[in-house]
């Protein structure tokens, strides 16, 4: 009788262990995908084409956080509720506060990760069909990041923008007339203001 059980026992243990595994890679590789075309849109000169690159590798990292988010559920769910490992109350309570916590976290994740989505695909849209902004705005303040960055942040009175990959100076104070999408204020088209 023993045998079944610890046999059984061996059997579920290495059923969870794989959902884990698997569970751990699904991010891994989601991450991978992502980060790659987001790094090869650096390399596009289309700006709808780099447009679509960027929403689908920032789809593939928000789905890695969703992934990894429901793999620290599904272990709060299994400690909370089935316990295989039979550990004391307090520690189960534990885990039940961690993985509300988690879940908090998975429902902001996917209310965001919506939210920018929509923001993406209204910016394509408007984008396919010339439908942006032409304003006359003060420069406020400009954030060039890193050296190999190629996305600059403009602080203006509308707000933050971002201009990317277009090598443009663009100095504080200074006025400028911006063409940009209204959803996610990216910048497409700059130009000096002359006095």
């Amino acid at each position: 009788m023993k045998k079944k059980s610890v046999k059984g026992n061996k059997e579920k243990n290495e059923k969870q262990l794989r959902i884990i595994f698997r569970f751990l890679l699904i991010p891994v590789v989601l991450v991978f995908i992502g980060t790659i075309l987001i790094t090869w849109n650096r390399s596009a000169t289309d700006l709808y084409n780099a447009f679509v690159i960027n929403f689908i590798g920032i789809t593939f990292v928000y789905a890695a956080a969703l992934v990894l988010c429901s793999f620290f559920l599904y272990l709060s769910f299994v400690i909370t509720i089935y316990n295989p490992q039979k550990i004391k109350k307090s520690s189960v309570i534990k885990f039940a506060i961690g993985g509300i916590f988690t879940l908090l976290i998975a429902i902001f994740l996917l209310v965001f990760s919506g939210n920018e989505t929509k923001k993406s695909i209204q910016d394509m849209r408007d984008y396919a069909n010339g439908e942006w902004q032409v304003k006359e705005l003060v420069v406020r303040d400009v954030y060039r990041g890193p050296r190999r960055s190629k996305n600059v942040l403009i602080e203006t009175d509308e707000g933050e923008m971002i201009l990317h990959g277009k090598s443009f100076r663009i100095y504080k104070g200074q006025p400028y007339r911006f063409t940009y999408l209204d959803a996610t204020n990216t910048i497409i088209k700059v130009e000096n203001i002359i006095e």
